[in-house]
């Protein structure tokens, strides 16, 4: 029985060692290498490797954490995952549930590590192939029901400095309410009031003008709030109370396996109508705000079909698609009750205006307004860095385009004929997403902050909302 203590409490030891000195090969937290990195990987034997994913990896002080923008869901342990002096990096975490950890060194330009991407079996055994992918750095993966980890590689790109929080003194009274939503998967699921019922917490700020009208900011599909605290900001003062939809967060906290879609953006937004009226009483209008994936589901909430199931959404007066992610073709019956603005920036080749007009051309829709401004994607948001050609940021507008049939199922097509695909044959679950992904996903556009765009905007917000000036006198205004 004594040996086998002792030959227990040495294997335990010999655990505790292995496991510290894998921490041990990472020395002291150094700033040398701070920045904002891009990255894309490739695990042994998966196709779901090197999926979308517009998130950074940010190294300040050393120490590694995610911004999980874009579609980012990277979740780090931030107290472990760390970068020494001599550019040896430890990351440790999960991206959907899937445990992670990445290790090398920074200075390592060449991409060293490799593995083979696909998979088949042979004889009951597994056999990789096809072209090998490399990385500079290693990581291993285990997907969730796996026990054991894959071999798997990973590129950094440093693309700026660690990103400038812009910090304004804010004394407000902040109202925290939850309100009762559902994961609705698309738009059909949306129309018949079915999903998942979810909780999603709402902050509320300017209470005391609630009848004057409410500005609610949606998610722009990333748990990443900081730009839409930002246009929360730049709204704040003309008059009306304020919402901020955090609908992104429980959906990425639990293993829920669809992605977050525009339509559970606008049920987000019908039900925080409901919530706020019901306890703070009646609001003159409401007005929506929000970017990119939230930015079409700004764009649905003048869709006439949801406007009769949902009595609240006719307080919708008004909405500012920023970065707009407009379809093509709309053929869905749009209420002329509502004023639509898509914003674009100029030379934005994630989102671009082009698809916008494409829209308006299209659809003949009087309501609905274009502006552009000088910048790329994001030009209006002091949250990035200064403009820059970011080769690492993906889009889908400029290979793919979205329409929408007058029964509000929606078609999506390759711009170059190819191929199509259609959600009302063939539905809206993993498949539609694998083959968007395989299909529409390509990379690069300029991004970044634009000074002179984005006062320009700001200030035509302000023109519209509280000047009631003519469109045509906006300084974005674009026919």
């Amino acid at each position: 029985m004594l040996k086998i203590l002792k030959s227990i409490k040495n294997s335990f030891l010999i655990l505790i060692l292995l496991t510290s000195n894998t921490f041990a090969k990472v020395g002291q937290p150094s700033p040398k290498y701070d920045g904002a990195y891009t990255f894309s990987d490739y695990c042994r034997g998966s196709k779901n490797s090197n999926a979308y994913d517009g998130s950074q990896f940010i190294i300040k002080d050393g120490m590694v954490t995610n911004d999980r923008g874009g579609a980012g869901r990277w979740v780090l342990d931030e107290e472990k995952s760390k970068v020494d002096e001599k550019g040896k990096i430890y990351i440790k975490g999960e991206r959907r549930g899937n445990k992670s950890i990445i290790t090398g060194n920074l200075n390592n330009d060449e991409k060293k590590y490799s593995v083979y991407q696909f998979k088949r079996k042979v004889g009951g055994k597994s056999q990789y192939y096809g072209d090998k992918q490399y990385g500079n750095l290693k990581m291993k993966r285990r997907y969730k029901g796996d026990s054991d980890y894959v071999p798997c590689v990973i590129n950094f790109k440093r693309i700026g400095d660690v990103p400038k929080k812009v910090v304004s003194k804010d004394d407000r009274k902040v109202t925290e309410i939850t309100i009762n939503s559902k994961n609705t998967i698309d738009d059909l699921t949306l129309l018949k009031n079915k999903g998942k019922d979810q909780k999603v917490r709402v902050e509320l700020r300017n209470l005391e003008s609630i009848s004057n009208g409410l500005i609610i900011v949606v998610p722009s599909s990333t748990p990443n709030m900081d730009d839409e605290i930002y246009y929360e900001n730049q709204v704040s003062k003309h008059g009306y109370a304020t919402a901020i939809v955090y609908g992104a967060e429980p959906r990425y906290q639990k293993k829920f396996t669809g992605s977050y879609t525009s339509s559970m953006i606008l049920y987000d937004a019908i039900a925080t109508i409901a919530e706020v009226t019901k306890q703070y009483g009646k609001t003159k209008e409401v007005i929506l705000i929000g970017s990119s994936t939230g930015s079409l589901a700004i764009f649905k909430a003048g869709w006439q079909d949801f406007r009769d199931k949902y009595p609240a959404m006719n307080l919708i007066t008004m909405g500012f698609m920023i970065n707009a992610a407009c379809p093509d073709i709309s053929e869905v019956n749009y209420s002329n009750k509502i004023k639509m603005f898509a914003i674009n920036g100029k030379q934005d080749e994630s989102t671009p205006s082009w698809v916008c007009k494409n829209l308006k051309d299209s659809s003949n829709n009087p309501n609905l307004y274009l502006l552009t401004y000088s910048g790329g994607h994001h030009f209006e948001s002091r949250m990035y860095p200064p403009s820059r050609y970011d080769t690492e940021s993906a889009h889908a507008l400029p290979t793919c385009s979205l329409n929408y049939k007058s029964n509000l199922h929606q078609i999506i097509k390759r711009r170059d004929g190819s191929k199509e695909w259609n959600g009302e044959k063939q539905g809206y679950k993993k498949d539609q997403k694998k083959w968007f992904g395989e299909n529409c996903i390509d990379k690069g556009t300029l991004q970044g902050y634009e000074e002179y765009g984005a006062k320009q905007f700001w200030s035509d917000v302000k023109s519209i909302i509280v000047d009631k000036k003519d469109v045509k006198s906006l300084k974005g205004y674009t026919q």
